[in-house]
């Protein structure tokens, strides 16, 4: 099996466990019927992760910090 290069990344690591956490919050929303919300949190607890991964293969620094600047703006999202 492969392994990435972002599967070392303790700050991925972490991400990965705050969304199964916000995932878990999202169930108990969704059986309360708040769908709309359920949805944007899910949505921004993957966008976490994703982006740390995909920023981990980032040619330059520059644009490694464009993705940094992006999974910070999910987890501001993920508190409000």
């Amino acid at each position: 099996m492969v392994k990435f290069r972002f599967e070392d990344l303790e700050i991925w690591k972490l991400a990965i466990e705050i969304a199964d956490k916000l995932f878990n919050i999202a169930d108990r929303l969704e059986k309360a019927k708040l769908f709309r919300f359920t949805e944007q949190l899910r949505g921004a607890a993957m966008s976490i992760s994703n982006n740390i991964s995909e920023g981990s293969g980032s040619n330059s620094k520059k644009e490694f910090r464009q993705y940094s600047q992006t999974f910070t703006k999910g987890m501001e999202r993920c508190q409000k």
